[in-house]
C-alpha cells in the first residue's frame, strides 16, 4: 500500500497508526476497543472525536443501518422519507427548543452554515458575535466564528483583527471574551441594530473543554432578547446525551421554556458514527428559510436518519444518558484517590471530559497523548496543547477511567 502522503491532503497530523475494526464486545453492544491493522488493541477515548456515543460496532446500529440499506438509501429533499420524518419528530420532541423546525445536513460545520443563514435572514441584521476559544467548523460561515487565527488565515478577517495580507473574505464577527457578559453587552451597545446572533458554545470543546456558567448563557439570552438578536447553542460535541442530558444546555441552564436558545445544532453522537447533522430553530425564525434559501443533497438522506432514529432509540434504552452523566463524577472520585501533581484541573460534563497538564502556557499534554498512545494503548485528543481530551463512548465506566487516569500518572510521573 502506497504511503498515506501519496494518498491524501497533509491536512491532518499523522499518527501512524492505521485502525481496522471494533475488538467484539464482552458485553455484546458497542465496543470500547479498536484494532489497528497490525493487531494492536487500543482503548478508544476519541470515538472519531465524539462520534460513537454507543461504542464501536454496535449491533443493533448496525443491524438498523443494513436495514435501511436494503431498502432505500438516498433521496432528493423534495420527496418525504418515513426515516427524516420520524427523525425530525423525535429531535423535536427531546430537544429545549420549543416550537422547533428541523435542517438536516451531514456534517457539523453545515450545520453551522444553516444557522448562520438563518440568523441573517430571519433578522434582516448583519453581524454575529462569536467567542475566543471557539470552534464552530471549517467551511467559511463557520470558520469565521471559529477563534484560531492559524484556522482562518489566510481565508477570513474579521473587524479589528490584525492580517498580514487582505484575506479572501471579511466577516463581520464580532469577537469576545467566553464568559465575559460585560463585553458582551458593551457590544450591543456599540453594534445592537446590526447584531443578527450571539452564537456560543455551551462548553468549549476544541478549546480545552471549558463549560460555560448558567448566569453567562442566561445572560445570552436576556440580552439577546432585550436587542432583537438570535441566540444560537452550538452542541455539535456537546448534544445528543455527551453531558448526560440530551442538551449541554439542559445541563447547564435546565429546561425552562423562557431560558432557551432560538437555534440549536447537532452532530458527531447524533448518528452514532453516520454522518448526520441537524440545526433546530424556532418555527418563526425557521419560516425565514423559504424555498431556494438553502439546501443540501445528502442532508437528511433515510439511511442517515435510520442511523440517528437507532441511536437515539439505543441511548434510551441502555439508559445512557446516565451513564455518561455518572463519567465525569467517577474520574474526579479516582483523581482524589490518586492525585497527579502535574494535572491541575479536571473540567467538563457527564462524557465530555478535559484533564489540563499543567497549565495552558506550558503547552506540554501533545508529548503526553503521543505516550499515551504508544506506551499505553490509549487514543486520546489534546486541545490547546495543555488539556487531555476524553470523549468516550457513553456506556465506559469506572475500569476505563481508571485506565487511562494510571496511564496518565505513569507518563506525568516519568516525564
Amino acid at each position: 500500500m502506497r504511503d498515506d502522503s501519496q494518498l491524501r491532503w497533509p491536512t491532518y497530523p499523522t499518527r501512524g497508526v492505521m485502525l481496522e475494526q471494533a475488538v467484539p464486545a464482552p458485553s455484546g453492544g458497542g465496543s470500547v476497543h479498536v484494532r489497528a491493522a497490525d493487531g494492536t488493541e487500543y482503548l478508544d477515548a476519541i470515538g472519531g472525536i465524539g462520534c460513537a456515543p454507543l461504542g464501536h460496532a454496535h449491533p443493533l446500529w448496525v443491524a438498523a443501518i443494513h436495514r435501511q440499506l436494503g431498502r432505500l438509501a438516498a433521496s432528493a429533499n423534495s420527496f418525504h422519507t418515513a426515516p427524516q420524518q420520524q427523525l425530525a419528530a423525535r429531535l423535536i420532541d427531546l430537544f429545549p427548543i420549543p416550537d422547533a423546525r428541523v435542517f438536516f445536513g451531514t456534517t457539523g460545520t453545515e450545520a453551522t452554515e444553516a444557522a448562520i443563514k438563518l440568523a441573517v435572514r430571519a433578522t434582516g441584521r448583519n453581524r454575529i458575535i462569536a467567542f475566543e476559544r471557539a470552534f464552530h467548523g471549517r467551511t467559511l460561515g463557520a470558520l469565521s466564528l471559529t477563534a484560531n487565527p492559524a484556522y482562518r488565515a489566510p481565508y477570513i478577517s474579521c473587524p479589528g483583527e490584525q492580517v498580514d495580507a487582505p484575506a479572501f473574505v471579511h466577516s463581520r464577527v464580532t469577537r469576545l471574551p467566553f464568559g465575559d457578559l460585560d463585553a458582551v453587552a458593551r457590544a450591543f451597545a456599540e453594534h445592537g441594530s446590526e447584531v443578527a446572533a450571539v452564537i456560543v458554545e455551551p462548553i468549549q470543546g476544541e478549546g480545552g473543554v471549558y463549560p460555560a456558567t448558567r448566569e453567562f448563557l442566561l445572560g445570552l439570552r436576556k440580552l439577546c432578547t432585550d436587542n432583537g438578536a438570535l441566540l444560537g447553542a452550538d452542541e455539535i460535541q456537546t448534544g445528543v446525551g455527551r453531558t448526560g442530558n440530551w442538551a449541554a444546555w439542559t445541563t447547564i441552564v435546565g429546561d425552562d421554556p423562557a431560558d432557551q436558545p432560538d437555534i440549536l445544532w447537532l452532530a458527531k453522537a447524533l448518528g452514532g458514527g453516520f454522518p448526520v447533522a441537524a440545526c433546530l430553530a424556532r418555527a418563526s425564525c425557521a419560516e425565514a428559510m423559504t424555498r431556494g434559501t438553502h439546501g443540501t443533497t445528502f442532508g437528511g438522506n433515510p439511511l442517515a436518519c435510520s442511523a440517528g432514529l437507532a441511536t437515539l432509540r439505543i441511548i434510551e434504552e441502555e439508559g445512557l444518558l446516565a451513564r455518561a452523566a455518572a463519567q465525569l463524577p467517577t474520574l474526579q472520585k479516582i483523581a482524589e484517590q490518586r492525585p497527579i501533581a502535574r494535572v491541575t484541573e479536571i473540567r467538563g460534563a457527564g462524557a465530555m471530559l478535559g484533564i489540563q497538564i499543567d497549565q495552558p502556557k506550558d503547552k506540554s499534554a501533545g508529548a503526553i497523548g503521543t505516550r499515551l498512545m504508544h506506551e499505553h494503548h490509549i487514543l486520546v485528543t489534546v486541545c490547546g496543547g495543555h488539556t487531555v481530551r476524553l470523549l468516550f463512548p457513553y456506556g465506559a465506566g469506572e475500569a476505563e477511567l481508571r485506565q487511562v487516569w494510571d496511564a496518565l500518572a505513569t507518563c506525568l510521573e516519568t516525564t
